[in-house]
This record gives C-alpha cells, structure tokens and sequence, in this order.
C-alpha cells in the first residue's frame, strides 16, 4: 500500500539578478563574496523588515561591489559596479519597442498600397 503525497513537491523558480537601478546589489542572489564573509540578517524599521547584508571581516554593512572580495557568480558584474543583465533586458526593451514602431510603419505603407487592407488592421 503506498500513500499519495498532497500537495505535492513545489517546482522551485530559477533566482533573477536584483540590481538597483543599473547597479549591482549585495542582496542579489548571485552576489558573492570570495572570502566568506557576507552575512544576511534581518533589521526592523517602523515595523517593516529589511534584509541587511553584513560584512564579518569588518563587522559593518557589506559596501557592495566596492569591495575587492566582490563577484557575481553569474559573471553579471561590471568594473564600474553596473549590473550587465539589467542594462541586456533595458535594450531588450527598447528593441521591442522600435521593432513595433518599425511594424506599425509597415503596416500603414502597406495600407496605402492595398486597397481594403484597413479592414484587418
């Protein structure tokens, strides 16, 4: 006799880059330090809770990608401190954008040629 399990096993999700704006977080899942030195641990303010990332060789705030211990597993990491997937999916967005431009463009020019082709646009 063999049970079924309820509910079943939840398919996990694949983690995403958190940059901040262009930048590269230290709360991000990918953001490491070669050291072994970051620490997650958990602040109240006004009664929200907020992840701090810590440092234990300094024992204060993690200063991000400022630091010479810093890497992204993903290799997202830029020298500059940007974060490579969030500008990739910035012009991913601008291209779809202008790709629909460019269509709608089309779309009238051939409406002008067709006769009776605004019926189906």
């Amino acid at each position: 006799m063999s049970y079924k399990r309820r509910g079943g096993r939840r398919e996990g999700r694949e983690p995403t880059p958190k940059p901040i704006g262009d930048k590269c977080n230290p709360a991000c899942p990918f953001f490491r330090c070669s050291q072994n030195a970051l620490m997650y641990t958990k602040k109240y303010v006004k009664g929200r809770v907020i992840t701090v990332v810590m440092c234990r060789l300094v024992g204060d705030k993690c200063i991000g990608y400022n630091c010479q211990y810093a890497y992204c597993q993903k290799r997202y990491l830029l020298p500059d401190g940007r974060c490579s997937w969030a500008l990739r999916k910035e012009e991913k967005e601008e291209d779809f954008l202008s790709d629909l431009e460019k269509e709608e463009k089309e779309f009238k020019r051939l409406g002008k040629k067709v006769k009776g082709f605004d019926d189906f646009y």
